[in-house]
C-alpha cells in the first residue's frame, strides 16, 4: 500500500522536475511552484520510503505505468500549446492521483494507526498543492483569453 503511493509519487516528482528545469527561463513563478512541487514528492519518497525499508521491504524505484504514458503525451502538450498551462494542468492531474492513492491508504482497515497521522498528514498538503495548481491553471488559462 504505501509503495503505490511511493510509486504515485515518484511520478509526481518527475514531472514536477522536469517542469521546474523546462519552465525556468521562461515563467519565474510557475518555475518556482513546480520545484515547490517536486521538494514536496522528494519528502514523500522519502519519508515513506523510510517506512517500507522498516517494515522489512523494498520502496519501490520507479514510477507508475501509467505515470510514465501521461508524461509522454504531456510532452507533446507542452510542444504543440502553451507548456505553463501544460504543466499546470498535468501537475494538478498528478497530484489527483496522488491524493486518491493516500485516499485509498487512509481507507485501508489494515493501516497501521501508527501510520495515518503521517498520511494524513501528507493528504493535507497534496490537497492544498491542488488547490494552488488549480488556482494557477485558472489564472494561465484567463491570460490566454
Amino acid at each position: 500500500m504505501l509503495n503505490r503511493i511511493v510509486a504515485v509519487a515518484r511520478d509526481d516528482h518527475a514531472l514536477h522536475a522536469h517542469a521546474a528545469a523546462r519552465l525556468q527561463g521562461s515563467d519565474a513563478a510557475l518555475c518556482a511552484v513546480m520545484m515547490h512541487m517536486a521538494g514536496s514528492s522528494a519528502a514523500i519518497i522519502a519519508t515513506l520510503g523510510r517506512r517500507v525499508r522498516q517494515a522489512g521491504g523494498r520502496p519501490a524505484r520507479h514510477g507508475t505505468l501509467l505515470g510514465g504514458v501521461r508524461a509522454g503525451f504531456g510532452w507533446w502538450g507542452t510542444v504543440l500549446g502553451d507548456a505553463g498551462i501544460q504543466y499546470a494542468s498535468q501537475g494538478q492531474a498528478c497530484r489527483g492521483r496522488l491524493i486518491r492513492a493516500l485516499q485509498a491508504a487512509l481507507n485501508d482497515a489494515t493501516l497501521p494507526e501508527d501510520a495515518r497521522p503521517m498520511l494524513d498528514d501528507m493528504m493535507r498538503h497534496a490537497q492544498h498543492d491542488w488547490q494552488q495548481l488549480h488556482g494557477w491553471l485558472d489564472g494561465l488559462r484567463a491570460r490566454e483569453v
